[in-house]
């Protein structure tokens, strides 16, 4: 019983605590991203120019780069996804056990109730 009562505030403390924690690495991530498109929009810029100025190799390069931040781009993309799955896979646990804890609590006063028909009918 203590530990229904002291355990319960604790677990969900952890899963708000966890939550939050993910939103904020979703956000980092997210901002990431941003910095990582503005940068290979960036060298497509520079390829540019230096394709109009015919230096083919420096316009490689670049290229070469804006396609190593697109990788970057994608794997940020992948960790986002996965930061979501977990968040939902936690918020679902979270609901499934603040479920149990109230259908335990609701056989227990069931049982209660019970237990106090069948003494009443006895006593009769």
């Amino acid at each position: 019983m203590f530990n229904r009562l002291f355990g319960k505030p604790k677990q969900e403390t952890n899963a708000l605590t966890t939550l939050d924690k993910l939103n904020e690495t979703l956000e980092m991530l997210e901002k990431k991203e941003k910095v990582l498109l503005k940068k290979a929009a960036a060298e497509v810029e520079k390829a540019k120019e230096f394709s109009k100025a015919r230096n083919k190799r420096a316009a490689i390069q670049c290229l070469k780069r804006k396609r190593l931040y697109e990788q970057q781009i994608e794997q940020l993309g992948n960790f986002q996804l996965r930061v979501h799955d977990q968040m939902i896979m936690l918020e679902g646990a979270k609901a499934t056990t603040e479920t149990v804890d109230a259908l335990r609590t609701g056989a227990a006063t069931m049982k209660a109730m019970q237990k106090a028909t069948y003494v009443t009918y006895i006593s009769l």
